[in-house]
Parts: C-alpha cells; structure tokens; sequence
C-alpha cells in the first residue's frame, strides 16, 4: 500500500497538513518554532522556480500580504528561501473560503452577502487608497472567513500598484501583465488597454456576489473563451438573481447592476460607494432605476408591485 509522501523539510517550521494547493503552490498548516505559534506556508511549486515570470508573481504577493496591514486583508511575516524552495510564512485562517462554502450549499442569504460585500470593501478601500493596490482576482476562493467570523481576503499574487507604498520605501515590483479568472474578471483586464483602478476590483466582487446569492456564476453555460466574450458585450447579460432567489431585494439587486457595469466610466467609482449602497440595502431601501449610460453585466426585471 502506498503511503503520502512526508512533508517537506523548512527550517524553525513543523509542517503539519495541507490545506490547499493549486498550479502554482501548496499551503501547509505550520506550527512556527520561532514565533511559537500555529501559521500557514505558501511554497511555490518546485517547476516554477526557474520561471521568471511566476517567481515574480509570487514575490509580489508577498510583498502585498507583508506591507498591507489590515483585518480584512490576510497578513504575510517573511519571504524565506531555502534549497531553492521559495516559500512565506503568513497568518492562519482558522476557517474556510466561499468557494468551498458554495460547494456544501447552494447559495448564501443576502445578509451573509452584504457583510461579505462591506468587509471586502473596507479591506480594498484601505489597500487602494493607501497603496494604490488593485487585487486583480476577486472570486468566492480568496475571500476567507475565519472562525470568529472576520471576512479576510487572501492571494494578491495578481495585484497590480500604481503608487509608491509610502515616501522612502519600495514600490511593490510587480509584472506588467495582469491575469484573472474568467468567470469573475473585469471587461477592461481582458482588454488590457488601460490603467486598472479600484473599478475593477468592483465589478470583480459584483461578480463574485452575484455567485453567492444565486449559486451561479454570471455567465454559467460557457466556455472560459464564451465567458471573456460575455463581459465584454453589451449584448451579454445574466438573469435577474431574483429568479434564483426571490428573496432577495430590489436594493440589492440594484447594488449588483451597478458594480457590474461593463464600462467602469459608469460603473460605481469608489469603495465608498459601495459601502454606502450597502448599508442602504441593509435599510430595506432601494434606489431609483437607473438613468446613466452603460450596460451591466446582470439584467434587471421591472420592479414588483405589491
């Protein structure tokens, strides 16, 4: 009978499960010797050490994790090579990610999405107006919940910094190309032709929160290539996520058409405006129907009447 290979070897670290890996790294929960604690280790697959490309992607979300400090942001300690391993040491969320939470139930409740909306924002509205950082990969897979019930946002390894972090320190040294994931993934990432702001980053946690509420990704019946399509065609819209779940508001469904308009010069322009339609939901309120240019990305019925 075959057995698991034993974890790897790190200095002042005892490796003791994993719990999480993907094409580019594996996540260990660590007991650390040095600071006498429980952490989480991120080590970059063995084959993309000697890719430029990926060993920069992976130190610039070190970096990120490392200088961004916030409770809704999860926080890296240090960049460690050892052996040609390339890892960071970084804080444990005892908890689960959204992805993992739609795989078990079909879709959250409003008030579950609107805290996760806020907690989010909060975290990016500090990271963006503090750093100039644009995460780049907003989706159910990196917001995380940590068992005292703190929303955290993990892997920046797509961020993008348009700003120095602070006078006399270093700019985040970060690759020129920007990826995402299709599903989640702002029309002017796949375009490529302009300088990302926090916009983008909107749309992507509209995206993701229209996932949430109704269990189903904007465009579901497509192919990755038909998805980067979908977001950015005027003709492409989702279904109102009230015929997923009647419970949902007016407001709320209001909230998701305007992160997710495709053209960001009409789409919400800042964290607070998020913030603030989101407390307003949270109010039972709703907002009048839209008046502005542009075209979003879910489509709205005509309002009940009672």
């Amino acid at each position: 009978m075959s057995t698991a290979a034993p974890p790897p070897f790190l200095p002042d670290l005892e490796l003791l499960e994993e719990v999480g890996s993907g094409g580019m790294a594996t996540v260990w929960k660590a007991y650390d010797k040095n600071r006498h604690e429980i952490v989480a280790v991120k080590l970059l697959n063995p084959e993309l050490t000697t890719k430029r490309a990926d060993l920069e992607l992976f130190v610039a979300e070190e970096r990120a994790m490392e200088n961004i400090h916030h409770p809704g942001i999860v926080r890296s300690y240090d960049l460690r090579v050892f052996r040609d391993s390339w890892y960071y040491i970084m804080e444990y969320v005892d908890g689960y990610n959204f992805g993992y939470l739609l795989s078990r139930k079909r879709h959250l409740q409003q008030v579950d999405c609107l805290l996760i909306c806020e907690s989010v924002a909060a975290a990016l509205d500090y990271a963006w107006r503090q750093y100039g950082i644009v995460h780049c990969d907003i989706k159910p897979d990196n917001i995380m919940v940590h068992s005292d019930g703190t929303v955290k946002l993990t892997d920046l390894g797509l961020c993008r910094t348009f700003r120095a972090l602070k006078e006399g320190t270093q700019q985040l040294d970060v690759p020129d190309h920007v990826l995402g994931t299709p599903a989640y993934i702002s029309p002017e990432q796949i375009f490529g032709d302009v300088e990302l702001d926090c916009r983008s980053d909107i749309y992507q946690l509209g995206a993701s929160l229209y996932h949430l509420s109704t269990g189903r990704v904007l465009f579901p019946k497509l192919d990755e290539e038909g998805m980067l399509r979908a977001h950015c065609s005027n003709e492409a819209q989702a279904r109102d996520p009230r015929e997923y779940d009647p419970s949902l508001t007016e407001g709320f469904c209001q909230l998701l058409e305007a992160m997710l308009i495709k053209d960001r010069n009409y789409r919400l322009a800042a964290w607070g405006d998020v913030i603030e339609m989101c407390a307003q939901v949270e109010k039972g309120g709703a907002f009048k129907p839209r008046a502005t240019p542009g075209v979003s990305s879910v489509r709205l019925n005509s309002p009940r009447t009672a």
